[in-house]
């Protein structure tokens, strides 16, 4: 396994640029471990967010990126999930989507339907599950009348 990747990063005093870059570390070298309920992805597809751009790095951490979508390269002893399977989801704040790797915990991330692609998967998490979010915090049951403002987006298509 290579020890770089390419990936986005928050840099900068504040860590509010984004740089592109071919040295980042891998997040798990050879002889490091998974902690429990995580999976190693390897990206191919991710997408960005305004949240993903306008955290600044002592928020939301080095990486850059939440949604993503893969092929599990490994995983620790106590997962559901095996090599090789196709899923999509959130990577948490240690890791950062915009990358060839990406650690993620299995309670994030879902085995990705056949009829999906990958870039079809990848723009599923933050947006459309910030929608479906708000739907349970206003209590919206069959029935319901919702007025969805700004439908032309993630959070608006999930209201739709």
């Amino acid at each position: 396994m290579t020890t770089k990747m390419r990936a986005a990063i928050r840099t900068g005093l504040l860590g509010t640029t984004i740089a592109f870059t071919k040295d980042q570390p891998h997040p798990l070298p050879d002889t490091a471990e998974l902690k429990p309920n995580e999976i190693l992805i390897k990206v191919k597809a991710a997408a960005i967010n305004p949240v993903d751009y306008k955290l600044p790095r002592f928020i939301g951490g080095k990486g850059v990126g939440f949604d993503v979508s893969g092929v599990v390269e490994r995983v620790c002893p106590t997962t559901d999930f095996n090599v090789g399977d196709n899923v999509f989801g959130r990577v948490g704040i240690s890791s950062g989507s915009l990358a060839d790797y990406a650690i993620v915990s299995t309670d994030r991330v879902a085995k990705k339907p056949e009829w999906l692609s990958f870039d079809e998967a990848s723009a599923i998490g933050v947006a459309y599950l910030t929608g479906v979010h708000a739907f349970k915090l206003g209590s919206v049951k069959e029935g319901s009348s919702v007025l969805v403002i700004g439908a032309s987006g993630g959070c608006g298509l999930a209201g739709i």
